[in-house]
């Protein structure tokens, strides 16, 4: 069986699953939220995908460009990759330099880091700054590599990270380099995302009109 690291609290989605089904595993976080677990000592694998922006050549950097220390000390290996949460430049307002978004030779290093070090990892933590689009598309790719499957990969993602909302530029990516459709259960995610904010917009509205003056 796979070991991982004990931690305090609660146990982080998907990382007993996977050590249940003595196969790697996956975790996804943001920055700010990595950083405050490892600290509390929780719960993470022995390998790290870290993403960030791009470091401004014309203005200061902030934390969101930093790769924070503590991943160093705590991982046996980190892949760090640098580019903004947008599919084109032309998104990119005029302060961001370099232009860098995401691109091809990005989803082949990591498929490469998986593959040179899957017999060794118990696992991939992998984080962006919200842990929301470019981490779960990651996610989303190592996860297929893992199971072979699509829908499968998709299932666990969720399970893993509920608010996914994987890039659809980075999910296309791996699709050319593994052959695979994942861009289509990332199209199911997305209708499933928009249909869970339509349901919970509605009960907002119905618990506002309740406490309207008047309201039936």
């Amino acid at each position: 069986m796979r070991s991982f690291r004990q931690g305090g609290g609660d146990a982080v989605s998907g990382l007993e699953g996977a050590q249940g089904r003595g196969e790697l595993g996956v975790q996804v976080f943001g920055q700010p939220e990595l950083v405050a677990h490892l600290e509390a000592g929780g719960n993470h694998y022995s390998h790290c995908i870290s993403i960030g922006n791009p470091r401004p050549l014309f203005r200061r950097a902030g934390p969101e460009t930093r790769m924070p220390r503590i991943l160093k000390r705590r991982f046996r290996r980190v892949l760090r990759l640098r580019f903004y949460d947008v599919e084109e430049k032309r998104h990119l307002g005029g302060r961001h330099f370099p232009r860098r978004v995401p691109e091809r030779a990005d989803v082949r290093r990591a498929i490469e880091f998986y593959r040179r070090t899957r017999g060794s990892a118990t696992g991939y933590t992998i984080h962006c700054w919200q842990g929301i689009s470019r981490s779960t598309a990651f996610a989303l790719g190592l996860l297929y590599l893992i199971t072979g499957s699509e829908a499968e990969a998709a299932r666990r993602l969720i399970t893993i990270r509920p608010e996914a909302g994987p890039h659809p530029k980075i999910v296309r990516f791996f699709d050319r380099e593994l052959g695979s459709n994942l861009s289509a259960v990332n199209d199911d995610l997305r209708q499933a995302r928009i249909k869970r904010w339509q349901r919970e917009l509605d009960l907002s509205e119905d618990a506002l009109l309740e406490e309207l003056p008047g309201a039936p």
